[in-house]
């Protein structure tokens, strides 16, 4: 039963017919039969084996296999409300494969015949890094080994360490809760996103987006479908379930939930003061170099600071002074040699970090990195406004025309302290007042192909009075479907341009360029019916072009029939009516025509006379006999007569045609190669070296025209 309008059914997943990879098909046939002794016996025949490879994506995701992705690529939106997904139009694409053997069990989970091989993971910005056009061994996990064909010669890999997997990434068990299949109706445009069988496969992450809101900014993610062949031993156990509550449930001290953003997100974090002295030997070069590289010792004006450390007096810690260049070129022996002159190495305490500073994690923990194939990935900003609610509970309720002293106000996540004080001000204006007219039209600066600058008319989709698509044709209204090359550009009756209809058009036609099913779609009609359409338009140039022709065979009213038929796509069908209509008119002399016994030959003047008499001759018959042959040969008597009669004998001399009959050969023989002549030079005069002269002929065409002046 179909789906209705506006609703969808869930399926758990979809198996394949077949998982990837290469299978052998064996053919055996066994004949068997009876010997001519009566034994039974079986005919050996040889066994057929066919090789049959049954592909998937695995490191690379066709662009046309990836519907739609939420949040959307490149966006920024308040999306803290919902699990990042992608839909896939290949219902079974994360069954395509088999991510382990079913029944395996990897730190107390086990592999099922639903565990997919693809899950989705948000990375937020400073936990992972991903990895471009990168050789496909590289793109897993060092000493994990895939088995079997690989889609890519090069592709993509995330790049995560352990504490980010044990973090966010989804268990074994949770795979099979993030993966399932949605069945569409395909009239619903919306939910079906172009699918061509309503079933698509739907992946979802395992992690909400969150608003930094420590730090109080948009915080950046990406989502990444990846890989798990041969790595579902990296995924985290499932976390026991806890009957009881720590202290540090109840009350978290600020030094660790700074520790904690800082391990989890990679962002900037200053750090209390701990009393645990922090020893940089200024004497050894070779320190400072690396504390330079981390970004520990900074230059400032002239002077090396030690900014992750503190001198006893409280101020920062000075490393010792250098110029610039000894600075780039990392020659610290200046510095070296006047901290070997005042005799002992200078020794700082910790006191922070300034706000600019990353924690350097990869210094404070070493832990394994894991790589996973990434087949598709997009970026997108969660801030902490801009939400559906927040934008109605804020919606500008004003009547057209009202516009606000300085435009639009980006909506503020509420962390952002508000301007306080008697008078904070008013916001710089940022645009100039609108030029508004009553239909809802904006008068905006336009630029044409020449370069001139000019006013035009603009009006969204929302207007407060009825508009015509084409005000200044009401009789002939604007055609639904649109050209490229209609610019849909009017002119209003005080000469400025309306680009309304143009830029919508524009709008619409780079949004559904940029969606690769639709691309696919139109060309599959291109090669289809596009090429249908061309080959009637032929047919049709090459139907008028023969129509002096046809009207020598058609009546008026059946040309017409033709035409018609022809601009409908029917022409053959048109043409085999009029055939058979012709056949069932003239049946008789059509179907049931009959045909002469013998057909003449030609004459020959030596033969003529007295037939009974040369049939006598020639065959030896009895001349009476002869003559009654020629007289009534279809008498009885006749057929009787020549079934009794002896055959004769026929004389040893040979015939003497004599000059007459030779003359008369040679005639008929001259005539015909004349004919021959005259059918191979045309309309030349025969003569030696005429036939050399003869053109070649591409076509039919030519060679009737040429011949007889015609077509």
């Amino acid at each position: 039963m179909a789906v209705p309008r506006g609703t969808f059914r869930l399926y758990d997943s979809v198996d394949p017919a077949l998982t990837a990879g290469k299978y052998v098909l064996t053919t055996e046939v066994r004949i068997t039969g009876t010997t001519a002794d009566g034994d039974q016996a079986q005919t050996p025949v040889e066994t057929l084996q066919t090789h049959i490879n049954v592909t998937a994506p695995r490191f690379r995701l066709p662009p046309d296999q990836a519907l739609q992705v939420f949040p959307p690529a490149n966006s920024e939106g308040a999306w803290e409300q919902r699990l990042p997904q992608i839909v896939l139009r290949r219902r079974t694409l994360p069954w395509d494969r088999a991510v382990a053997p079913v029944g395996t069990v990897i730190k107390g989970q086990t592999v099922r015949d639903h565990t997919p091989w693809l899950a989705l993971v948000v990375i937020a910005e400073g936990e992972g890094q991903i990895v471009h056009d990168a050789p496909a061994a590289d793109c897993v996990t060092p000493g994990v080994a895939i088995a079997g064909d690989i889609d890519a010669a090069r592709a993509s890999y995330l790049s995560v360490p352990q504490s980010t997997v044990d973090k966010v990434f989804p268990t074994i068990d949770d795979l099979i809760l993030l993966s399932h299949v949605r069945e569409v109706n395909l009239d619903d445009t919306e939910m079906a996103m172009a699918d061509d069988d309503g079933f698509l496969a739907v992946v979802i992450a395992n992690r909400m987006p969150q608003f930094d809101r420590v730090n109080c900014r948009p915080k950046a993610y990406t989502a990444c479908l990846i890989n798990l062949e041969g790595q579902l031993d990296a995924l985290p156990a499932p976390a026991p379930p806890r009957n009881f509550f720590d202290i540090a449930d109840l009350l978290i001290s600020e030094v660790a939930v700074n520790y904690s953003v800082a391990a989890a997100t990679g962002a900037p974090v200053t750090l209390v003061p701990t009393g645990e002295k922090r020893f940089l030997d200024h004497t050894n070069e070779t320190e400072i170099r690396d504390a330079v590289r981390r970004g520990e010792v900074v230059l400032h004006e002239g002077t090396l600071v030690d900014r992750a450390g503190i001198a006893d007096d409280g101020m920062l810690a000075r490393v010792g002074a250098i110029s610039v260049n000894d600075f780039l070129d990392g020659d610290f022996s200046a510095v070296v040699a006047d901290a070997a002159a005042a005799g002992e190495p200078m020794v700082a305490r910790v006191a922070g970090t300034f706000a600019a500073f990353d924690f350097p994690i990869h210094v404070l923990f070493q832990e394994k990195f894991y790589r996973f194939p990434v087949l598709t990935s997009w970026r997108f900003s969660c801030s902490g406004a801009g939400g559906f609610e927040q934008l109605m509970k804020n919606l500008d309720v004003g009547l057209l025309g009202t516009t606000g002293e300085s435009g639009f106000r980006r909506p503020l996540a509420a962390c952002v302290p508000e301007v306080t004080g008697d008078d904070p001000g008013r916001a710089p204006v940022t645009r100039l007042p609108l030029e508004i007219a009553e239909t809802g039209h904006v008068g905006v600066d336009h630029v044409t192909r020449t370069g001139i600058g000019r006013r035009a008319w603009y009006r969204g989709p929302l207007s407060p009075h009825q508009l015509l698509r084409n005000p200044l044709a009401e009789d002939a209204p604007f055609p639904v479907l649109a050209h490229v090359s209609d610019h849909l550009r009017m002119m209003t009756p005080e000469g400025r341009e309306d680009l309304s209809l143009a830029v919508a058009f524009e709008t619409g036609r780079l949004l559904a360029l940029s969606h690769p099913s639709f691309v696919a779609s139109m060309l599959r009609w291109r090669a289809e019916s596009f090429g249908a359409a061309r080959a009637r338009s032929v047919g049709r140039a090459a139907f008028l072009d023969r129509l002096d022709l046809l009207d020598r065979f058609l009546t008026g009213d059946e040309l017409l029939l033709m035409s018609g038929a022809l601009d409908r796509g029917l022409l053959p069908r048109e043409i085999e009516g009029l055939l058979f209509r012709a056949i069932e008119a003239a049946k008789e002399r059509v179907v049931s025509a009959t045909l002469p016994v013998v057909t003449p030959g030609l004459a020959v003047p030596a033969l003529e006379g007295d037939f009974a008499a040369i049939l006598s001759d020639g065959l030896g018959l009895d001349p009476g006999l002869a003559r009654m042959l020629v007289g009534a040969p279809a008498d009885t008597r006749t057929l009787a007569a020549l079934h009794g009669a002896a055959p004769g004998l026929v004389a040893t001399e040979p015939l003497a045609a004599g000059p007459a009959l030779d003359l008369s050969l040679e005639t008929v023989l001259d005539a015909g190669l004349a004919r021959l002549a005259e059918i191979a030079v045309g309309p030349r005069a025969l003569e030696r070296g005429t036939l050399d002269r003869v053109p070649e002929f591409g076509t039919f065409e030519e060679f009737m025209r040429d011949r007889f002046g015609r077509f």
